[in-house]
C-alpha cells in the first residue's frame, strides 16, 4: 500500500505527494491554499486514478517523459517525476492506478 502526503511548504502552500510503499514519489500535487482543499484533491485523485483516459502522456524538449493526472474537467490534479523512457513513465502509471485509490493518509 501507499501513503498520500499532506504537507506544508515554505510559502504556507499545502502540497499532496502520493508515494509508494518503497517510499518513492509516484505523483505530485499541484499547490494549494488549505489542508482540506487537499483531502477533497485526494478523494477526486482516489476516483479518477484508474481511469487510464484521465492521463496525458507527455514529453519535454529535452526527450525527457512524464504524465500528467486531470480531473473529469480536464483539470490537472498531479504531475509525476521525469523519466528516460516512455516504458518508466507507463510503468509509473500502472502504479499510479493500483495504489491512489488504497493509499492511507498522512497529515502534517
Amino acid at each position: 500500500m501507499g501513503t498520500y502526503i499532506v504537507a506544508k511548504n515554505d510559502d504556507g502552500q499545502y502540497f499532496i505527494k502520493l508515494k509508494a510503499k518503497n517510499g518513492k514519489v509516484i505523483l505530485n500535487s499541484l499547490r494549494y491554499l488549505s489542508k482540506s482543499v487537499c483531502k477533497n484533491e485526494i478523494e477526486t485523485i482516489r476516483i479518477i486514478a484508474t481511469d487510464i483516459l484521465k492521463y496525458e502522456y507527455k514529453k519535454t524538449f529535452d526527450g525527457k517523459f512524464y504524465f500528467r493526472l486531470k480531473s473529469a474537467l480536464g483539470e490537472v490534479l498531479g504531475h509525476s517525476n521525469l523519466f528516460d523512457s516512455a516504458e518508466l513513465r507507463d510503468s509509473e502509471i500502472e502504479m499510479v492506478r493500483k495504489i491512489a485509490p488504497i493509499a492511507m493518509v498522512r497529515i502534517f
